[in-house]
């Protein structure tokens, strides 16, 4: 008889298209390709999946409102199909994916559940989650009562079914590990990695050909990316170089008064700021190859796959000690991390590399180096599966 394929199946409820670039669709993705029968399983509300389903299966529930409100589409799969899962893949520390994991692991005892976080410890307290001494709330969109009686039910009965937690750099999951006693030797470190191999490339532009270009990637005018100390920062930076300023992304509507006045303010800045908006994948490699660094200052983060994307095409990093890529500049040289929420300090650090060539381009050779490596998916990919499958076989045995 034939062995079946091992089976990996990511819950992502709210996936849409785009995440198949981040680590929703890249972790299974990735696993596939190791030999793996995954998939990812979303609500179906409709959307277009058609890069994803050009290379991983996706699974799709029932989306109306009463079906999502109580994850009853995913929670009904779960318990028909959880013997047929080996690995019950899940994001963020929140009720909801701890319930599919304890659903999973009433119907399949020695299935393996993996839970990955996207927090870091140098962001201090989210909007999202706030840590508490010996304990963690849970995300579960309430509070006062029913919030408390979530996470007393979490901590008594749920987190103890995750098999295997991770988080996004070494310096978190060395806090985590002694904060937290229910991840004692059961977290760590999965970096998110880039995927530009799934797209062509723009020809390769050697850095002495690159333009004087400051780049920045995300959601423009989000409390969370701090476009607004970018600016200020380079309104600083624009006098003292011949660097303009390039942000690509779709700016939130709220953000729109900020930006006119800023323009009325630094009117000498209007052909130096270029607003691209949202970019397909071979436009906005384009750019990156265009850039010399990449600048994303933002108040909180994790590691987004903006930064091993920029990394991959040669940009030096300026970013913020709030991020978890705050380790690999430490460690691999692969850029600047300024205190947040400091438009002078950021501008200092962006100057500091405008002004040394011989800085800049060792930043940007360390930074595509580590892309190349500990920030390639498919490398990502293979230290996890050995983690899982060592972790399973000392379960087992």
């Amino acid at each position: 008889m034939k062995k079946r394929l091992q089976t990996f199946c990511t819950v992502f409820p709210n996936y849409q298209d785009f995440h198949f670039f981040k680590d929703p669709g890249q972790i299974p993705y990735r696993f596939a390709k190791l030999g793996w029968d995954a998939s990812v399983i979303c609500y179906d509300k409709g959307q277009d999946l058609h890069h994803t389903r050009k290379y991983l299966k996706v699974i799709k529930r029932p989306g109306k409102l009463c079906w999502r409100r109580f994850n009853l589409g995913i929670i009904i799969y779960l318990i028909v199909n959880a013997r047929n899962i080996d690995v019950l893949h899940v994001f963020h520390l929140a009720w909801s994916s701890l319930v599919f994991i304890w659903v999973f692991k009433l119907f399949n005892r020695n299935g393996f559940a993996y839970l990955k976080l996207d927090d870091c410890v140098f962001s201090g307290d989210q909007p999202r989650e706030t840590d508490r001494e010996e304990r963690r709330d849970i995300k579960s969109g309430r509070t006062g009562i029913k919030r408390k009686l979530k996470n007393r039910i979490s901590r008594k009965y749920l987190i103890g079914k995750v098999d295997l937690w991770s988080i996004e750099d070494e310096y978190s999951r060395e806090v985590y590990e002694e904060r937290y006693h229910f991840m004692k030797g059961r977290i760590i470190v999965v970096y998110n990695g880039h995927s530009v191999d799934l797209t062509e490339l723009p020809e390769s532009i050697s850095s002495a050909r690159k333009d004087d270009i400051i780049l920045t990637v995300g959601r423009l005018g989000t409390f969370q990316k701090a476009t607004d100390v970018l600016l200020e920062a380079f309104a600083t930076v624009a006098r003292k170089s011949s660097y303009n300023l390039h942000l690509a992304g779709a700016v939130v509507p709220e953000f729109a008064d900020y930006t006119e006045k800023y323009l009325r303010e630094n009117p000498d800045l209007k052909d130096r700021i270029f607003f691209h908006g949202p970019l397909g994948r071979e436009a906005l490699y384009s750019l990156y190859s265009r850039s010399r660094i990449f600048c994303l200052p933002s108040r909180f983060d994790s590691l987004p796959n903006v930064f091993p994307e920029a990394m991959f095409f040669g940009n030096a990093i300026v970013t913020t000690t709030a991020v978890s890529l705050k380790y690999h500049i430490d460690k691999f040289g692969v850029g600047v991390a300024v205190k947040k929420d400091d438009p002078g300090a950021l501008a200092d650090a962006l100057l500091r590399l405008i002004d040394d060539n011989d800085l800049l381009d060792r930043m940007a050779m360390q930074a595509r180096m580590i892309a190349d490596t500990l920030l390639s998916w498919d490398r990502i990919a293979v230290s996890l599966q050995e983690e899982i499958l060592n972790r399973i076989e000392k379960l087992q045995g």
